[in-house]
C-alpha cells in the first residue's frame, strides 16, 4: 500500500520551515557571539578583543550547525530511498505471484 502523494503546498512549506530552521541555525550563534562579546569588553574594558573572537567562535559553530543539519538531512533522504526501493521490491514480488 502506497501513501497518497503529498500536494506541492505541502512540499512547499516543508521546504520554508527548513529554510527557516537552517538560517537559525546560522544566525543566533553569531549573533549571541558578538553580543556576549560586546557584554564583556565592556565590562573588562577590553577594546574589541571578545567581540572578535567571540563573532568567529560564533561563525565555526553556525557552519557546524549548518553541517550536522545537513548530515541529518542526508540521513533521511537515504531511509526515504531505501524505504522506497523496498516497497517496489516487494510490490514487484506481488505481481510475479
Amino acid at each position: 500500500m502506497t501513501r497518497p502523494e503529498r500536494s506541492w503546498f505541502q512540499d512547499l512549506g516543508r521546504e520554508a520551515v527548513r529554510a527557516t530552521t537552517l538560517g537559525w541555525e546560522l544566525a543566533v550563534p553569531i549573533f549571541g557571539g558578538v553580543l556576549l562579546g560586546h557584554f564583556l569588553d565592556k565590562q573588562l574594558g577590553t577594546g574589541y578583543t571578545f567581540t572578535v573572537g567571540l563573532l568567529f567562535a560564533g561563525v565555526g559553530v553556525g557552519f557546524y550547525n549548518i553541517w550536522r543539519f545537513s548530515q541529518d538531512v542526508d540521513a533521511r533522504q537515504q531511509q526515504i530511498k531505501a524505504r522506497r526501493e523496498k516497497e517496489a521490491l516487494q510490490q514487484q514480488e506481488e505481481d510475479a505471484s
